[in-house]
C-alpha cells in the first residue's frame, strides 16, 4: 500500500508536452525503413545477431576488401553487407536509448498507478467505514464502489481490498 505522504509523481503532463512526445515518436518512426516489419514466424525465423556474428560479419566484410576480388562471386554486395552492418550499429544504439526510455516510462506509469490505486483504496475505506457509522451519502458511495471487490470473496463481504483488511 501507498503511504499516502509520499506521492512520487503529483504532476499532470500538459497537452502540449503530450502532443511533442507523441510528434517525436512519429518522427522516429517515420525515418526507421518501412519494409521492416516482420510477422511473428519471421521473427522467429530470421537470424539474431549477438556479439560473435556481429564481429564474424564485420571481419568477413574487411577481408573481402582486402582480397576478395576474384574470390568473391559478383552476387554478394559488398556495399549492401557494409549498410546493413552500419544500421545494424545505428539501431543497436536507438534501441538502447529507447528501451531506456520505456523503461522509465513503465517506472512512471507504475508509480502513479501505485499510488492511485492506493489513495482509490484508502478513500474506498472511508466511505465503508463511513457508511458503517451511518454518515449521510457514505451508503450510496459504498454501494457503488463495493462492486469492484465483491466478485474477489476475499473480503468477508465487506466489500474491502484484501489490503485494506
Amino acid at each position: 500500500m501507498s503511504n499516502l505522504s509520499e506521492n512520487r509523481i503529483n504532476v499532470v503532463l500538459a497537452a502540449a508536452d503530450v502532443t511533442t512526445i507523441n510528434e517525436s515518436i512519429n518522427a522516429i518512426l517515420s525515418k526507421i525503413p518501412e519494409n521492416t516489419t516482420l510477422t511473428d514466424t519471421q521473427r522467429n525465423s530470421y537470424t539474431a545477431i549477438d556479439v560473435s556474428n556481429k564481429v564474424f560479419s564485420e571481419d568477413v566484410l574487411t577481408e573481402a576488401r582486402a582480397t576478395g576480388t576474384g574470390v568473391l562471386p559478383p552476387y554478394i554486395d559488398l556495399d549492401a553487407l557494409q549498410n546493413d552492418l552500419t544500421i545494424f550499429n545505428q539501431l543497436d544504439a536507438i534501441e538502447s536509448g529507447l528501451t531506456n526510455l520505456l523503461q522509465r516510462v513503465k517506472d512512471a506509469k507504475r508509480i502513479a498507478g501505485h499510488e492511485a490505486f492506493g489513495m482509490a483504496n484508502k478513500a474506498y475505506k472511508s466511505y465503508r467505514d463511513a457508511s458503517d457509522s451511518g454518515i449521510a451519502n457514505a451508503k450510496s458511495g459504498y454501494d457503488k464502489l463495493k462492486v469492484r471487490f465483491e466478485s474477489q470473496g476475499k473480503s468477508g463481504g465487506r466489500g474491502l481490498s484484501p489490503d485494506l483488511q
